[in-house]
């Protein structure tokens, strides 16, 4: 049996070609023509028969050289709506956009794998996925829905997440609750309007949408002393002169949580918060909650398994002693199968700079790495 670590690392400037090339071209949200056309074409010169749909990804299928459950291996491809700020050489070439988060890293992982698995059959049935829209799109959805290689009763999943402020090569797992669920959420205070001079004739909507900012921090640190949740507001758009006082404000944030119960009382916190600052204010409101996506719960068997196979391997293996509050939507590949997702530790030393960052940076040393754990989950660990 060859040595899969080994035959990985033996490609490792092929990995790393096309993780530079991805990275130079990111494309934001579900239409990601360029890319998929990239991935199709590079699994097609592996020999592979990549299914192609627009919007909804590409998949390819290895045969395996025994029975059991079809192994699904995932990796997301679109990138963030942010400038690069890195300095890299092979920065990004579209202005706004950026691989922030990695996908290009996940990109080239899999194709790395799809190269070994080329060369030397899986123990099993393989499907390559390459999914649009994670960031918040719910890409997972439409992939799932169209690919008739995804149509499989009987199969277990594995995906690999890079994170740039732990250690590189590191592999941390936990089983059950491994991300957050999160949903979005829209605050909109309407009022008449009014003079800048004339506080008292009309509710102003950024006072109000202040009270709601501060006493969401007070309530959420009152719910976080049972179980961890995060509510952070994002986006707060509200007047554009300085003599009116504005008829409408809105804001825009994002709830995480971890169970069913905590996220119901989150929600219920912040639709008082905001009926009441309106109801101090004189303004209207309203309160609009967008359900984003589930949990990512580890199949507790499945990480049991991959933590015994890791043992012998040329990496770290750590349990998260917490979820991380990161969302993704590979939670619905773990509603329909069994399997796991792990952080791929991939901090380039000296730099702290986390994820969506406009100088996130990731330590490509990584990248075989990621490929041989996609083949140690290809061949059933």
């Amino acid at each position: 049996m060859i040595d899969r670590w080994q035959q990985a690392a033996g490609h490792a400037d092929w990995i790393l070609g096309h993780r530079r090339r991805l990275h130079e071209e990111p494309e934001v949200g579900l239409a990601l023509p360029d890319t998929h056309a990239y991935v199709a074409a590079a699994l097609a010169e592996l020999g592979l028969s990549p299914e192609v749909h627009e919007a909804a990804g590409v998949t390819a299928v290895v045969r395996g050289r025994e029975g059991g459950r079809t192994v699904v291996l995932r990796a997301d491809m679109d990138a963030l709506p942010v400038h690069e700020e890195t300095g890299l050489p092979f920065a990004s070439r579209r202005d706004g956009a950026m691989h922030a988060c990695g996908h290009d890293l996940h990109m080239a992982m899999l194709l790395g794998a799809a190269r070994c698995l080329v060369e030397e059959a899986p123990r099993r049935d393989t499907v390559l996925v390459f999914q649009p829209g994670e960031e918040s799109d719910r890409g997972a959805v439409p992939t799932l829905a169209r690919h008739a290689h995804l149509r499989l009763d009987d199969a277990e999943t594995f995906a690999i997440h890079v994170h740039a402020t732990w250690p590189a090569g590191t592999v941390f797992h936990r089983p059950g609750v491994f991300m957050a669920a999160g949903d979005w959420f829209r605050i909109t205070f309407t009022g008449p309007g009014a003079h800048a001079s004339q506080p008292h004739l009309a509710g102003n909507p950024i006072v109000a949408g202040a009270d709601v900012v501060h006493g969401l921090r007070r309530a959420v640190a009152e719910l976080a002393t049972d179980e961890h949740l995060v509510a952070t507001v994002t986006e707060s758009l509200m007047g554009n002169t300085v003599n009116v006082i504005p008829a409408e404000g809105s804001l825009r944030g994002t709830l995480r949580t971890l169970s069913r119960e905590r996220r119901a009382a989150l929600v219920s916190v912040l639709r008082d918060l905001a009926e009441r600052a309106a109801e101090d204010a004189g303004l209207a409101v309203s309160v609009e909650i967008v359900e984003g996506y589930p949990p990512v719960v580890n199949d507790p068997t499945y990480d049991d398994r991959l933590v015994a196979a890791l043992q012998h391997a040329p990496v770290e293996a750590r349990p998260m002693a917490a979820p991380s509050m990161v969302i993704e939507d590979y939670a619905y590949f773990l509603e329909r199968w069994p399997g796991s997702m792990v952080y791929l530790g991939a901090q380039v030393p000296g730099h702290d700079a986390f994820n969506h960052a406009a100088d996130a940076m990731f330590d490509e040393g990584v990248l075989a790495l990621g490929a041989g754990l996609h083949l140690l989950a290809a061949d059933g660990l």
